[in-house]
């Protein structure tokens, strides 16, 4: 059997603790492989562990089989006198603060949605083991796509008929000088 380097199969920034092939699954153990941890508060690190808990998320597929992440968070305590945080949980590098997926599968999840649509873009990620649903496909493009325009000061609307009581056109202009 070829060996395979775990630090592929993870995000940057985590150790790995445990693989172990189900009979449908890998699940991966991870775990932080800083000492301390920043608060999202105030921004001062701690290095003082309050507890310890399990957090589940969906990685990319490898070899055909769907991936899981079990990481081991860690909640500190705030060395910060004034910062009303008295415990926080620490953040990981490409993966969101209540995410269960990480940004790098979150993309794909966008980019496969923006090109198909809800069905058979679900269809496609159920081919691919990314087990994501049309519903969650389109929660995801809504999510991901914000425009970036600032909001018009000026509206023009023109409205005309191309044959009289027959077929009518309305038009908005992109942009309008004053």
């Amino acid at each position: 059997m070829i060996g395979v380097r775990a630090s592929i199969l993870v995000p940057d920034g985590l150790l790995v603790g445990s693989i172990v092939n189900t009979g449908s699954e890998t699940l991966i153990t991870v775990s932080s492989s800083r000492q301390t941890a920043s608060c999202p508060g105030c921004g001062r690190h701690s290095a003082r562990i309050h507890s310890r808990y399990l957090r589940s998320v969906a990685d990319l597929p490898a070899g055909g089989r769907p991936v899981g992440l079990r990481l081991s968070a860690r909640r500190f305590y705030c060395a910060e006198a004034t910062c009303p945080r008295r415990v926080f949980a620490e953040r990981f590098d490409g993966i969101g603060t209540w995410a269960r997926r990480p940004r790098r599968l979150e993309q794909i999840v966008l980019h496969l949605g923006l090109a198909l649509g809800g069905r058979p873009a679900a269809a496609l990620a159920q081919r691919l083991r990314l087990g994501v649903s049309n519903d969650t496909l389109l929660r995801t493009i809504r999510r991901g796509t914000k425009p970036d325009m600032a909001p018009p000061r000026v509206v023009g609307i023109d409205d005309w008929a191309w044959r009289r009581n027959f077929r009518y056109g309305t038009m908005f202009p992109r942009s309008m000088s004053q």
